[in-house]
């Protein structure tokens, strides 16, 4: 029994970190990295361009092709950070762009690639605020099937201190 036990906590961990490049998805990214010990856990960084308000209508119809690549590019740009902590910390790193719903993406890449576990910063929003953007974050805790680290935004905070 205690092999089992043994073999699983040995077994190679498969962390996703959601990010959109802001302050606030490079905190969520360096407070679970520093968390969890990456340490030979494989880390996949994933942006999402966010597609979903016009599902009923093809890409190529609304954007160029110029358009799109500056979406991959600014998608690569922000996965780049993940990148970065992640080796450092001594970890495989994947990045990842894709298109499509945030949430819905991010959910079916966990699922389809065997993640253990979702890493994803929040700006805390609540109620009216909420109601009308909606959160990535909060649709992902409510789907996942596995444990879901969310961050909560703590640079404006700081700045607010700091200005006074």
């Amino acid at each position: 029994m205690e092999e089992n036990i043994d073999m699983k906590s040995r077994a190679r961990r498969r962390i996703l970190i959601a990010t959109d490049g802001s302050e606030t998805a490079n905190e969520a990214a360096d407070f679970g990295i520093e968390m969890i010990g990456c340490s030979g856990a494989k880390i996949y960084a994933v942006y999402v361009i966010d597609t979903s308000p016009y599902r009923s209508i093809p890409l190529d119809e609304i954007w160029s092709k110029e358009t799109l690549d500056e979406f991959e590019r600014a998608g690569y740009e922000a996965t780049s950070y993940i990148e970065k902590i992640g080796k450092a910390a001594g970890a495989e790193v994947e990045s990842r762009v894709l298109k499509g719903h945030p949430a819905e993406k991010i959910l079916n890449f966990a699922e389809d690639n065997n993640i253990d576990m979702i890493i994803v910063g929040s700006l805390g929003k609540s109620g009216y605020e909420r109601v009308l953007v909606g959160s990535v974050s909060e649709k992902i805790i409510r789907h996942a099937k596995i444990p879901v680290l969310v961050v909560r935004e703590r640079h404006k905070k700081e700045k607010k201190l700091i200005q006074v």
